[in-house]
């Protein structure tokens, strides 16, 4: 009797991403379209989480019919809907 054999995982090929693109904030990043891949060096997410988060329709993301993209305006929008910002004191109001 010999001992089971370990299964095997199948390796996925890490996601292609192109060179020189276009930062999300500037005029041509903001309609331009970023695969999953490409848009998580700008989101506070991984390129796996952004794919769940498009999957469980968490985020707005543009589908053409085959491939997901988030636009530069939607990347700019999720992290400044994610940032935490500063909080300021309300001025002391006066005693009536």
């Amino acid at each position: 009797m010999t001992a089971p054999q370990a299964t095997k995982t199948r390796k996925r090929p890490a996601p292609k991403v192109r060179d020189d693109l276009p930062a999300p904030q500037t005029p041509e990043g903001l309609l331009f379209h970023y695969t999953p891949a490409e848009a998580a060096r700008w989101t506070p997410f991984s390129y796996r989480t952004l794919i769940d988060k498009i999957a469980r329709r968490e985020i707005d993301y543009v589908f053409n019919g085959r491939d997901n993209y988030l636009t530069g305006a939607q990347i700019v929008a999720l992290t400044e809907r994610l940032t935490v910002r500063p909080f300021t004191k309300a001025p002391a109001r006066a005693a009536a």
